[in-house]
């Protein structure tokens, strides 16, 4: 699932909905969501689970310049009993420090690649674009900068000892940089994929965003992957009131073959601050020799 600007607000604001025991200084809170989607994106139509999670944060006052944090997701089927076995994965999990120096944390979290440069463009909540190559998340230490006038500097790495058939041994490295000015937003982002298998590949990526009015943001981003593809994107959001109206468009130009391109539109409709519905619809081409494939979905967001 790829979480809208609206699904992250709504997250947040349900965050302090459940509070259970913490010891003196300390907050814990259980949140999560039930989410569900009909779509035609894989073979056929189907009603899945969009990506239903619950999960555990807290928080720790060291001292009146240094707190402790964590965060514990799990992730679920939610829309049948029958074809797996009832476990749920890790979605996220991570333990941090933070103050005026910014924050560090340790453990499996989102890309903060994918956060800067492609979320943007990739913004839709069942459908999905394609996405240039990122390292995988978990055995990741991370740090974030507080702002220097605007700047913001982003690092992490990932180690990872054994070889396997997905990964190499190594430490992968991601930098990002941020610096926003007035309606202004600048990102320019580096993965080096030193854990993908294959060598010498690596990612860099600009995204530039505009909030062009409070309700209106615009989004463009360049992105190439050594001796595997480019990628360019444009994309704009526009909250109604009652939810979002969001659209994006991307060129996909391969080292091998003719470029090819993807397109698609969604709207929210928010029934409560907790709930929502989307519908969405996209033209989706996998690759250069393929025939583009019309897309649709329409869902629902619980959040708690």
């Amino acid at each position: 699932m790829k979480k809208s600007i609206i699904a992250i607000a709504v997250s947040s604001a349900a965050l302090a909905s459940v509070s259970v025991h913490a010891a003196e200084g300390s907050t814990v809170d259980v949140y999560g969501n039930i989410q569900y989607a009909y779509t035609d994106k894989d073979a056929g139509s189907d009603f899945v689970d969009n990506g239903s999670t619950i999960g555990l944060m807290g928080e720790t006052t060291i001292n009146d310049d240094l707190a402790a944090f964590f965060k514990y997701e799990l992730e679920f089927n939610a829309d049948q009993k029958e074809g797996h076995d009832g476990r749920a994965d890790l979605d996220q999990a991570f333990v941090g420090l933070k103050g005026n120096f910014g924050k560090v944390q340790v453990g499996s979290f989102d890309s903060i690649y994918n956060n800067a440069i492609q979320d943007s463009v990739d913004q839709f909540e069942n459908l999905g674009f394609k996405n240039n190559a990122t390292t995988t998340e978990g055995d990741t230490i991370a740090y974030f900068s507080p702002s220097f006038g605007g700047l913001e500097l982003q690092a992490s790495a990932q180690a990872h000892k054994t070889e396997s058939a997905a990964r190499n041994s190594g430490t992968a490295v991601t930098l990002v940089g941020k610096y926003s000015v007035d309606a202004l937003t600048v990102a320019l982002g580096y993965d080096s994929l030193e854990n993908d298998q294959t060598d010498d590949e690596n990612t860099i990526g600009l995204n530039v965003g505009y909030q062009v009015m409070p309700a209106l943001n615009l989004s463009a981003k360049f992105e190439t992957t050594k001796d595997t593809q480019d990628a360019f994107g444009l994309a704009a959001r526009y909250a109604y009131g009652a939810g979002d109206i969001y659209a994006s468009a991307q060129v996909i130009s391969p080292d091998a073959g003719d470029d090819y391109n993807e397109f698609g539109a969604g709207v929210t409709y928010s029934l409560a601050s907790n709930v929502y519905v989307y519908g969405e619809v996209a033209s989706i081409e996998t690759s250069s020799t393929a025939d583009a494939d019309t897309k649709t979905a329409v869902g629902v967001y619980y959040g708690f």
